[in-house]
């Protein structure tokens, strides 16, 4: 049970993300290029519009999987079933919330947009489109939740997977029939939407939910609400501190323009790095949530001790490339010009690799609802890395906002050491450090190892100078990726036992 469930969520969920980044990579040149730049930017500002107001779960989402989660473990199926109706209503309530706002700027806020009224015609009816499907698209999160908390992720993802294959779908019947940005965007809500129906029908099947009355239980759902009120608190700074970075260099660099273009070049690799390893959270938070309920000391020193170390793996696999062939993908991807830009890439790969291998232990402390020094570390941690940013702005540019979030990250995972792993957890730090520390070791050998023979092995080959740089990229990571295998294997960090997540 425990592998298939790590194992395929992981799988599924990577190929989905995956999916959808090639797609979006696909057919955003070949819609801009179908509608020009200007009408594909109105929808831009649509789905802008609406995302800013996924503020309003609340923090829901996590604090309804932990919660969904202890009382499948403890096997209280009338509460869940109360909860989960109760949940239900609340997105229903944020989605007719939801609904009205877009109404309201569709309507109201023509003057808020530097845009042509023709143009703002076109948002208009984007907006009143994403009104219509608001309160469905926001009630399927509700059942997605009961989903993961009873580890069914790997139906999850696959829905999710099917539901990029139906937009690849519509991207070819747009440009055979030449469909209209308001038809198009009619189809794509719609897809996104119609994943209610097989999440629903999902979580039927296995229980997890009754037939839907309008009718709210408010103790139940008051234990989720309480929790999840700290974890808003806690991601409002966590936004802040990721989403202030470019907006701070846009006032205070003094070629705001070029700064910031830096900065949308070096933030694609990171971003979906963490893509990748925030697919690890969703996948341990329901098995935290299940032994921190359950006080189960064997199962949570095992989760935080091995998970520790096999998140560590994924997370050198995930980042160790591109620190090792930083300056070559660079080139590749935008030129040779911009290859100096190589340092702050190598730096915020390594900061991710803090961040991600820290996720076994973060799932443990959120499934324990014991947040408010987190909350206060990330608000003074946020704080920090905003001045950092500020102050050294004009020293080293775009590399301010780098050495700001870093210093964010190594703050945050301080507290994880210092104050919840042992005092909290209860956890030996010392081994908690050398589960992170020796695949990193083995992963820094085998970065230097690659080093020596590609400096003796040299790739010469009649194509474009971006093109070799990136086929020295991908024969340089799969020297890394051969040789930390092989190290793995003969130090023995991950045994077939380990991978399969037996002891979990």
């Amino acid at each position: 049970m425990a592998y298939n469930y790590y194992i395929s969520s992981f799988f599924w969920s990577t190929v989905g993300k995956l999916f959808s980044a090639v797609l979006n990579f696909i057919t955003i040149p070949i819609l801009i290029g179908l509608w020009g730049q200007a009408d594909y930017g109105i929808l831009a500002i649509a789905l802008a519009c609406n995302g800013y107001m996924q503020l309003m779960d609340l923090g829901i989402n996590n604090g309804a999987i932990r919660y969904f989660s202890i009382w499948l473990a403890n096997e209280e199926i009338s509460k869940l079933h109360r909860a989960a109706n109760s949940n239900t209503i609340f997105y229903f309530c944020v989605g007719t919330v939801n609904a009205l706002c877009l109404l309201a700027i569709a309507f109201l806020g023509e003057r808020w947009f530097n845009i042509s009224h023709e143009q703002f015609i076109v948002l208009r009816n984007c907006l009143i489109i994403l009104a219509v499907f608001s309160i469905p698209t926001w009630i399927t999160t509700s059942f997605n939740q009961l989903l993961i908390a009873d580890k069914d992720m790997t139906f999850t993802q696959q829905t999710y997977c099917l539901m990029n294959i139906l937009k690849g779908g519509l991207i070819a019947c747009t440009i055979y029939f030449n469909l209209s940005l308001e038809w198009y965007f009619v189809f794509l809500t719609a897809i996104i939407s119609a994943t209610i129906i097989p999440v629903y029908i999902r979580s039927k099947y296995r229980g997890l939910c009754c037939s839907f009355k309008m009718k709210f239980y408010w103790k139940e759902f008051k234990s989720i609400l309480s929790y999840s009120i700290a974890l808003f608190a806690l991601s409002i700074f966590q936004m802040t501190a990721t989403n202030s970075r470019p907006i701070i260099l846009s006032v205070v660099a003094e070629n705001a323009a070029n700064t910031l273009a830096e900065y949308r070049i070096i933030e694609v690799i990171p971003v979906f790095i963490l893509s990748i390893g925030g697919i690890i959270t969703s996948i341990l938070l329901p098995k935290s949530s299940e032994y921190i309920a359950t006080n189960n000391r064997s199962g949570i020193e095992k989760f935080a001790y091995l998970g520790t170390r096999m998140t560590s793996m994924i997370a050198c696999v995930l980042t160790f490339p591109f620190i090792l062939g930083a300056d070559k993908i660079l080139s590749a991807y935008v030129g040779v010009e911009f290859s100096d830009l190589s340092v702050w890439l190598i730096l915020w790969s390594a900061t991710i690799l803090l961040q991600i291998h820290t996720t076994p232990g973060n799932s443990l402390i959120l499934a324990s609802g014991k947040t408010k020094i987190l909350v206060w570390t990330s608000a003074i941690s946020c704080l920090l890395s905003m001045m950092i940013n500020v102050a050294l702005c004009h020293i080293y540019g775009v590399g301010s906002a780098v050495i700001g979030y870093a210093v964010y990250v190594v703050i945050i995972i301080g507290s994880y050491y210092t104050i919840y792993y042992k005092s909290l957890l209860h956890l030996n730090r010392i081994t908690m450090i050398k589960a992170f520390s020796y695949p990193v070791i083995v992963a820094s050998i085998s970065l230097l190892m690659t080093k020596i023979i590609s400096d003796i092995f040299t790739i010469e080959i009649s194509v474009s100078e971006r093109m070799t740089f990136l086929v020295e990229f991908i024969f340089e990571s799969l020297i890394w990726l051969i040789i930390f295998g092989l190290l793995v294997s003969l130090t023995k960090i991950a045994r077939i036992t380990d991978i399969k997540f037996h002891a979990i």
